[in-house]
């Protein structure tokens, strides 16, 4: 059993990108990607602990829009099957434009933790809201995110250090 499984969707793009520097962080030994659209809900308990990735989507594609949303349809899979992780440690990161889209910054993140932490889940590698000049977020609770709330759009440059630095959390977590 490999220590840690990286889920996320979607592909090609920013979440992608982030899940590839967070697998470097650790090298082939320790952690698995696993593109969430060839998962299903039994393999999470292939890992010892776990990492979600998701970006932010509108709450209309999130819960009407159920054909393409691979997350709405993982997760609703995992009530379908009455999934118990069983106290899982599990970190999130998402993604979102602070610029773009203010009032609406990563909150894919919160439904996506929202779902799973209704499966017996131990939330580790909370984020501090620093640095960041969005409006609102979902995903925001008490100044800290759920997890590691990234924007790959306005501060590329920033992206390395949060990562290694994110990465360090999860590790004296897990």
């Amino acid at each position: 059993m490999k220590k840690i499984g990286l889920f996320y969707w979607p592909l090609k793009g920013n979440v992608e990108a982030v899940a590839k520097k967070i697998k470097e962080q650790y090298g082939d030994a320790d952690i698995d990607i696993i593109d969430l659209s060839k998962a299903d809900p039994k393999h999470l308990f292939h890992y010892e602990n776990l990492i979600m990735g998701c970006s932010t989507v509108g709450a209309d594609s999130w819960e009407h829009y159920t054909d393409d949303n691979i997350w709405y349809q993982f997760l609703h899979k995992m009530e379908d099957d009455k999934v118990d992780l069983n106290g899982k440690k599990l970190a999130i990161y998402g993604l979102g434009d602070q610029m773009r889209y203010p009032y609406n910054f990563v909150d894919g993140m919160e439904r996506v933790f929202t779902h799973l932490n209704n499966h017996n889940i131990t939330q580790i590698a909370q984020w501090p809201n620093e640095g960041l000049t969005f409006k609102e977020s979902e995903a925001l609770h008490n100044n800290m995110f759920r997890g590691l709330a990234i924007d790959l759009d306005n501060d590329e440059d920033e992206a390395d250090a949060n990562v290694a630095k994110w990465v360090e959390m999860i590790n004296k977590e897990i």
